[in-house]
C-alpha cells in the first residue's frame, strides 16, 4: 500500500514538474519572431505621426474611398480601415459585421454575397455618399495616392487571413500595411504565413465585454455571461503589461486604446521592442501630449489635426 502511494505521488510530483515544463517548450516553439518584419516596421512608421480612423468618418460615411481621399486630403499619414469577407470569398471594408448602422438596409456580411453588399447604400454623413469598397479597390486608391494603410481585421477567418496575406505579398506592401486586431490569432497565423508582414495587437479594456468603442453595446444581456466577459477583460489588461502575449505572437506593435495610454505604458513597451500607436484620439490636448512623446495615433476628425505639433522638438526621450 505505502509502496502504491509513493508512486502515484512520484508520478504526481513529475506532472507538476513536466506541465510546466511542457508549456515552456511549446511556447518557444510556437513562438514568432519579428526578426524578417523589423525593417518593414521601421519604414513604415517612417513620419507616420497621425492616421484617420476608418477615413475621416466624422464628416464623411467611414470606411469609403470618399473618407480616405478626406483623410489624405486632411493630412494623415495613414488610412486605419476594417476588413471583413463576404459569403462569396470577397474582402470587403466594413466594421460592423452587418450593414444596419451603416447603410439603409440590414445585410449580415458572412451570409451576404459582394454583389448584395455592393448593392447597400450607405447612410449620408455631411454632404458625403458613399458604397462598401472591396479590399482590392481600397488598396488601388491608397497606393495610387501614397496613403499607408493600416488593416484592422475583425475575426481569424482562415480565409480572410490568407487572402489578406496574399494581396500583401502580391502588391509588395511589406513596407506600407500593417495588420492589427483585437483577436490574437489573427496576427499570429499572419506571421506564420509571411514573417515580413508587420503585425499588431490591438488593447482595449472592453474587448470580451462591449461590442463598440463606447461601452454601451454589451455583447450579451446574460448577468452572468456578462461578468465573465469582464473578468476576461481586467484578466487581460492585468497581464498586457508583462508583454508575454505580444512576444509569443511575435507582433511589432501595440495598439493601445487612449483609455489605456500613459508614459509608462509607452516606456515598458518601447523598451521591449514594439512600437505604440494610440487610438482613437479625438481631444486636441491629448494629441499633443502623444506628438510630444512621438507615439502616433487614429484620430476621427483629421481635419482638426494641427500639424505644428508635429514640427516643434519632442520634450520626451520616449
Amino acid at each position: 500500500m505505502l509502496a502504491l502511494i509513493l508512486c502515484r505521488c512520484t508520478l504526481l510530483i513529475y506532472l507538476v514538474l513536466l506541465i510546466p515544463v511542457a508549456i515552456t517548450v511549446l511556447y518557444y516553439i510556437m513562438q514568432n519572431g519579428t526578426d524578417m518584419s523589423e525593417e518593414n516596421r521601421l519604414e513604415f512608421f517612417e513620419n507616420f505621426h497621425f492616421g484617420g480612423h476608418r477615413g475621416s468618418p466624422a464628416v464623411t460615411p467611414e470606411n469609403t474611398i470618399t473618407s480616405f481621399q478626406k483623410a489624405k486630403e486632411d493630412g494623415c499619414d495613414v488610412v486605419e480601415f476594417d476588413i471583413h469577407m463576404s459569403a462569396d470569398g470577397v474582402p470587403i471594408v466594413i466594421h460592423d459585421d452587418t450593414t444596419g448602422r451603416t447603410g439603409n438596409s440590414d445585410l449580415r456580411v458572412a451570409t451576404a454575397t459582394w454583389k448584395q453588399l455592393e448593392a447597400v447604400e450607405l447612410k449620408q454623413v455631411g454632404n458625403s455618399n458613399g458604397k462598401i469598397p472591396t479590399l482590392a479597390e481600397t488598396i488601388d486608391f491608397c497606393v495610387a495616392n501614397q496613403i499607408k494603410m493600416l488593416f484592422d481585421m475583425k475575426d481569424d477567418n482562415a480565409e480572410l487571413i490568407t487572402a489578406v496575406a496574399s494581396e500583401i505579398k502580391k502588391r509588395n506592401l511589406y513596407k506600407r500595411v500593417m495588420v492589427s486586431s483585437f483577436n490574437p490569432l489573427v496576427p499570429w497565423r499572419l506571421k506564420k504565413i509571411d514573417r515580413r508582414i508587420v503585425t499588431g495587437l490591438t488593447l482595449d479594456r472592453s474587448y470580451y465585454s462591449f461590442s463598440d468603442d463606447d461601452r454601451r453595446a454589451p455583447f450579451t444581456r446574460n448577468m452572468f455571461s456578462h461578468w465573465w466577459n469582464e473578468v476576461l477583460d481586467e484578466v487581460n489588461i492585468l497581464f498586457s503589461p508583462l508583454f508575454v502575449l505580444p512576444k509569443f505572437l511575435g507582433v511589432d506593435v501595440i495598439m493601445f486604446s487612449y483609455r489605456l495610454v500613459c508614459e509608462e505604458t509607452i516606456r515598458d513597451a518601447k523598451e521591449r521592442g514594439f512600437s505604440v500607436v494610440a487610438w482613437t484620439v479625438n481631444d486636441a490636448d491629448y494629441m499633443r501630449i502623444l506628438a510630444r512623446n512621438n507615439v502616433p495615433f487614429l484620430t476621427d476628425h483629421s481635419s482638426k489635426v494641427d500639424k505644428n505639433m508635429f514640427t516643434a522638438k519632442s520634450s520626451s526621450k520616449l
